[in-house]
């Protein structure tokens, strides 16, 4: 019984540590950029407010953004043509 006990703190423990390294960009705190070009170190082909919006840009011919609203709403001022993604990418 405590060997099994052992067993399920130490898969516990491996678990817990895993989860904490796989937070994304968009995950951590919001910040507001000052430009694309720092955007796009996180955010590699934009970002948009929904996936509504990110579907648009796929449409429109441009990569998919990321859905970040929060990360957009800090940003909305790089969103020159108020289409709801903000530093997008043409291909």
């Amino acid at each position: 019984m405590l060997r099994a006990t052992k067993a399920v703190v130490a898969a516990i423990a491996v678990t817990a540590g895993t989860l904490s390294l796989t937070a994304s960009p968009a995950s951590a705190a919001v910040i507001d950029y000052a430009n694309c070009d720092a955007l796009h170190q996180d955010f590699k082909y934009g970002v948009a407010r929904s996936k509504k919006a990110a579907n648009a840009q796929v449409r429109s011919g441009h990569y998919r953004p990321a859905v970040a609203p929060k990360v957009y709403a800090a940003n909305d001022e790089s969103d020159a043509d108020k289409d709801g993604t903000a530093c997008e990418v043409s291909r």
